[in-house]
């Protein structure tokens, strides 16, 4: 019997317009720019999906699963529902956007003494606070503005 766990993360300020961040963050060819040359024969990437060549020849591919213009993309695992990731945008006033991220996992009875959650809790906060850097520059450097 799987059980849901979830990890919401601090709330994050960025200086860009929704509109950048969400089209910037609905498109995984833009991440690839930003990934470092030894990662990058390994990662395959289009519009909605990107695959990452994890151990040996074991791939995990992240498809878009949901998007609403300027406001989320929710991301998770393609043929399964073992996890969610959801990129929640809120824009406050003009170039000041908040950043929620929240993941969900679906863990079996088995592997839930594997799952550390204040390591969880980690990776959701410095995810939010990741997306919180993006500087504007990065959308005109890839002419997403």
């Amino acid at each position: 019997m799987a059980k849901e766990l979830e990890f919401v993360s601090k709330i994050t300020k960025n200086a860009c317009e929704d509109s950048q961040l969400y089209d910037f963050l609905s498109d995984f060819r833009n991440l690839e720019a930003m990934l470092p040359a030894e990662a990058r024969d390994k990662v395959s990437v289009s519009q909605e999906t990107i695959t990452i060549q994890a151990m040996g020849s074991m791939n995990i591919t992240l498809s878009v699963l949901d998007k609403e213009p300027y406001k989320l993309v929710k991301l998770g695992t393609a043929g399964n529902d073992m996890f969610c990731l959801w990129i929640q945008l809120k824009q406050v006033a003009p170039y000041d956007t908040r950043i929620r991220v929240t993941l969900r996992m679906n863990v079996p009875l088995i592997a839930r003494p594997m799952i550390k959650k204040d390591k969880m809790q980690e990776f959701v906060d410095n995810l939010a606070l990741a997306l919180s850097q993006i500087p504007t520059m990065a959308f005109n450097k890839n002419n997403m503005n």
